[in-house]
C-alpha cells in the first residue's frame, strides 16, 4: 500500500489519542492549537476550502495522497479531514510525508 509511513504515523497518533477525526473535530482541535490538519486526496473542493479558511495561518495543512478508501482499507474507519493535536506526532507525520506540506 502507498504511503505506509504516513499510515503508520496516523495509526500511532490515533492510538495515543492525538488524532481528531472528522471536520468538526478537526476544526475544534485547530481552535485549541492543533499544529497539523490532514486532508484525504478525495475530499470535496468545498470541504478543502472550508478547512483552508479555519486553518488560515494557525496550523499546517497536509494534503495527503491517501484517499478515504486507502484509509478505510488500512484501519476500517474513514475520514477526509483529521487534526494531529501533538507536536511530536506532527513532526513524525511531517517526516513521513517528506515535503508534501503547504
Amino acid at each position: 500500500m502507498k504511503n505506509e509511513k504516513l499510515l503508520s504515523a496516523i495509526s500511532m497518533a490515533r492510538g495515543a489519542g492525538k488524532l481528531k477525526i472528522g471536520f468538526d473535530a478537526a476544526k475544534s482541535a485547530v481552535a485549541a492549537g492543533a499544529p497539523v490538519v490532514l486532508l484525504a486526496s478525495d475530499i470535496s473542493d468545498r470541504t478543502r476550502q472550508s478547512v483552508e479558511r479555519f486553518c488560515q495561518d494557525s496550523c499546517r495543512i497536509i494534503y495527503t495522497e491517501l484517499t478515504q478508501d486507502d484509509i478505510c482499507e488500512k484501519f476500517g474507519w474513514r475520514f477526509g479531514v483529521a487534526a494531529i493535536t501533538d507536536n511530536n506526532f506532527a513532526k513524525l507525520i511531517n517526516k513521513a510525508i517528506q515535503g508534501r506540506i503547504k
